[in-house]
């Protein structure tokens, strides 16, 4: 799967977004209870997104390594299913490089969503001011 790091729009988070993460090994989950781990959303795109976790997976970088995800950007849940395609060792944790699997429903709920926040985001500072 290629990686399209210079995909036609990035949103990077100033402050990350909590998220909670299933990790699926070879489409199972890690822990037999699906068990949720908790990370940070760094940036998104609809068919992607860098995410921080606590949690080394070094371990199964021969394993199909997927993460379902969990996160809200205005006001829906969303939540996609994506495969990690890079990592990075970054100060006490990890950053993970996640694609979204063909999910066109998910690829338009996160455009829709994004437009809303950055929409609020604008407008807080002429409200304020």
């Amino acid at each position: 799967m290629l990686f399209k790091r210079k995909e036609g729009f990035r949103y990077a988070f100033g402050e990350p977004l909590e998220a909670k993460i299933v990790i699926l090994i070879n489409g199972k989950p890690l822990h037999g209870d699906g068990t949720s781990a908790t990370g940070q959303v760094l940036d998104i795109s609809p068919r992607g997104m860098k995410l921080r976790l606590e949690v080394d997976l070094s371990e199964h970088k021969n394993d199909m390594l997927q993460l379902e995800i969990s996160f809200v950007l205005d006001t829906t849940q969303i939540k996609a299913v994506g495969e990690v395609v890079w990592s990075k060792n970054f100060g006490s944790g990890y950053h993970y490089g996640i694609v979204f699997y063909d999910q066109s429903a998910i690829e338009n709920l996160i455009i829709g969503e994004l437009k809303m926040r950055r929409r609020k985001e604008v407008l807080k500072p002429k409200i304020n001011g």
